[in-house]
Formats: structure tokens, sequence, C-alpha cells
């Protein structure tokens, strides 16, 4: 494998033309960006790192790797209802990785950079002799005391999803091998949707400018898990009807053979869609962007999920857990 280029060529070379679009990344040329909020908006930051074969497969796409490490922190951005400004990328790159593996990345990065018009204000590359890994550092803007946070639910309102469930993790188990009895198209579908989150910001962002209140966040870690967070800030509890939980076509056809992915669905992670609670006239508003699958309760911490065959039980935790 030829060797690599320094760190200084490896930014000028892949990362620094992405960075042009906001002159307050300086061109990557100086150790920080400058940068201030838009009038009457506060700065929202959220940072997530992403290690080989924990939260990617190593042998992945380059360019899909880069769509993930980015889309993972603008869904935290979405559940927040904050405008993307600009990211920091920290990348510490394995023994194994190429320059051309390097080159691929920073292309995926930078396409999905203009497609959210998001700045690249800096960050850090180093050599790491241990598994490859991103740290990316997201910060957006929102109208200020208007973020969206976990803890306004409260008893009476209606519980809603975006999107599909399940998609991501069911995507995972194609990729594994677990799961192989599915029609091409539908094992495609949901292993794009493991490799490539869509961060719901449009929603968040049209949320916060209802005026309403609304609890939110986005379901990375699996339903099962994350609806409790919530339920913790909130002092609330949550009954989930599992009929009224959307699913794709391809989880759908899945379900139809064995309704244990139903495990998989609840509990797997990689969703990137946006929990939310709201009043029900509030929530009737948002249409066909969310679908109800559940309300508030005043049982602080208890989550219900009314199953299939009509019985309730209490839904276990189930969630992915980073130190599991």
């Amino acid at each position: 494998m030829a060797a690599r280029s320094g760190e200084f060529d490896l930014i000028a070379r892949h990362f620094a033309p992405i960075a042009q679009r906001d002159p307050a990344a300086l061109s990557l040329q100086d150790d920080a960006a400058i940068f201030s909020p838009p009038e009457g908006c506060e700065v929202v930051v959220t940072t997530d790192a992403l290690v080989a074969d924990v939260h990617f497969r190593s042998e992945d796409a380059p360019e899909l790797i880069a769509k993930k490490v980015l889309g993972v922190n603008l869904s935290d951005l979405a559940a927040m209802g904050a405008k993307p400004g600009g990211v920091v990328l920290t990348a510490g790159y394995g023994p194994d990785i190429s320059e051309d593996w390097i080159k691929r990345f920073a292309a995926g990065f930078g396409e999905d950079c203009q497609t959210y018009l998001v700045s690249l204000m800096g960050g850090d590359t180093v050599g790491t002799p241990g598994p490859t890994f991103f740290s990316l550092t997201a910060f957006g803007y929102v109208f200020a005391g208007r973020a969206l946070r976990r803890d306004a639910a409260k008893p009476g309102d209606v519980l809603a999803v975006t999107g599909t469930l399940g998609d991501g993790a069911l995507g995972l188990a194609v990729l594994q091998g677990k799961i192989t009895d599915l029609d091409p198209h539908a094992s495609d579908y949901l292993k794009d949707h493991y490799w490539v989150p869509r961060p719901r910001l449009d929603i968040g962002q049209a949320l916060v400018a209802t005026n309403m209140r609304f609890a939110a966040m986005d379901i990375s870690d699996g339903l099962a898990g994350d609806c409790r967070k919530i339920c913790t800030a909130s002092g609330v509890g949550m009954q989930i009807d599992q009929s009224a939980i959307p699913l794709s076509p391809a989880a759908a056809q899945l379900i139809a053979q064995d309704e244990a992915y139903w495990q998989t669905i609840l509990a797997g992670g990689d969703d990137y869609e946006l929990l939310i609670a709201g009043a029900p006239d509030d929530i009737a508003a948002l249409g066909d962007q969310v679908t109800v699958i559940g309300q508030i309760t005043d049982k602080a911490g208890q989550v219900d999920l009314i199953g299939s065959d009509g019985k309730m039980a209490e839904l276990a935790p189930g969630g992915f857990d980073h130190f599991r």
C-alpha cells in the first residue's frame, strides 16, 4: 500500500476544498474557526464518536461511512429543531487506511455537506494503531428559547414518529447475513437505510416554527430504549400501540414471515427518525409528516406496549447501549 501523505497535505488536498463554503472556516489554514450565531438565535452543539466495527462496518465504502458520520450528528440537531451551521471533524486513521480511502471518504463527506448546506469548519487528523475512528462536533442555530427538548412532554399528549422504524437495524442484519430470505429490492432498501441516515432537519425546524410545545428526540438507539429518555426527562410514562408503528414494505415483509423481527424493530437502533410528543391538535396539524403511535401517561417511567394481539405489557428497555 502506498504511503499516506502527512496530516497537513491530507487536509489541504481532500478537506480544505469542502471548507470553502463558509469564510468562518478560514480555509482550514488556522487552528480555529471564527463565527457568530444569527441574530436572535442560540447555538446548539452536539458531538458523536464513531469507531470502526462498533458504530460502522470497516468493510463498508468510505463514502457511506462519511455520510453516516455526518448524518448521525445532524440528526441530533434535527431533534432540537436547529438549522445546521458548521461541523468540526476529528479523524483517526488506522494503518490499513490508504490515501485513496481518505479521498473517497472526503468526497462522500463533501457531498452531504453540500446536500445539507453544512460548512466544514475545522478538526484534526491523526494516525492510530487501533481501529479507525471519527469524532464530529456539529453546530446549529435555533431561535432563542425555542429549542426542542426532552422535558416538555405532558400527560394527555400523543406520541408520534417520523418515517418508518426498524429499517437501519434490519439492514445491518442483512449485511451480517442474518437475514437472507428477502427479495433484492427489499434487501437493498434496508441496507441503504443502515448505511445512510436521513436526518429529519426539515421537520425539526417546522416544529420550532409552530411556536407550540413539543418534546422531541431522535431515535438512534432503538425506540424501546429511547422513549424512556423522554419519560425520564419529563417525569411521564408512555403507552405505545405496536400495530400503529409505521413499517416500510421491506420491514413488513419480514414481519409477515416472522413476528420475532419486532424485537429488532423496537430495540435495534439506527433509525434516526424523530420521536415527538405534543398536544393532540398540534400533532394532528403536522399531517402526514408523522404517525401517531401512542400517548403520554402520568405513570412516570413506565412504558406500556399494546401488542399485535391486543394485550398490554411493559416494554423492556432493550435499546443499544454503547458500553454493553
